[in-house]
């Protein structure tokens, strides 16, 4: 059985909060750490704050707090303490194999995380087998979410039309990134952490095109 997404040739998904339940897990751990330095950062906070944007955004708001650079000990502090959390308590969305693997068109991962983290969770996950090779990074383009780039790029090696592509999202930088791109844009609110925040009205202020509560809902023909 496959499952057909007529009109697109390339699904493009995001892999915090859409592939792997990180969100309130990596959120809960900068909180942590945060909060020492500003009483402001809890995780509903920094789930908003954060949700969809590269590391650097939290490294220019640790020298903003601190008044120093965010050095080398920072950053690996903070990569242990993650992967650690994720090796323990990490998961998939549930439904994302079963979603994937009947997808008759072609499909990859775009993601604001850097490759080493983007394959720790997939791999802690089970479902490295399903996107090895389909890998695009933020650390690959110049410019982040909600800038296009990284949707553009992805769309441009994968071959496919940017207005042929489908692009899932939880984050509101996220949908603004594809819409940016051209692209039609869906909304996952499947990760735990709307269950903290829940952001499904900013994500369709965002532009998102449609919302899946589950990827039970993603939208397809079913085809023998």
């Amino acid at each position: 059985m496959s499952l057909r997404l007529p009109g697109f040739d390339l699904v493009i998904l995001d892999c915090d909060g859409v592939l792997v339940d990180s969100e309130t897990i990596s959120c809960g751990t900068l909180s942590e750490m945060f909060l020492p330095l500003d009483p402001a950062f809890d995780v509903p906070f920094v789930i908003k704050r954060y949700l969809g944007r590269p590391a650097t955004a939290v490294l220019e708001d640790y020298e903003r707090l601190t008044g120093r650079p965010a050095g080398e000990g920072f950053a690996r502090d903070w990569r242990q303490r993650l992967f650690a959390a994720f090796s323990r308590d990490l998961q998939a969305v549930p439904g994302i194999r079963t979603a994937v693997e009947g997808l008759d068109c072609d499909y990859c991962v775009a993601s604001s995380s850097d490759e080493e983290r983007i394959e720790h969770c997939l791999r802690t996950t089970g479902l490295w087998d399903l996107f090895d090779g389909r890998v695009f990074s933020t650390t690959r383009v110049k410019h982040g979410k909600p800038a296009p780039d990284l949707f553009l790029l992805a769309a441009r090696e994968r071959g496919a039309d940017p207005g042929r592509c489908l692009v899932i999202e939880d984050s509101v930088s996220g949908v603004k990134a594809g819409k940016a791109a051209g692209m039609t844009v869906f909304g996952l609110t499947a990760g735990s952490h709307y269950a903290i925040l829940d952001q499904r009205d900013a994500l369709l202020e965002a532009g998102a095109d449609r919302l899946l509560g589950s990827w039970d809902e993603l939208p397809v023909a079913r085809a023998s």
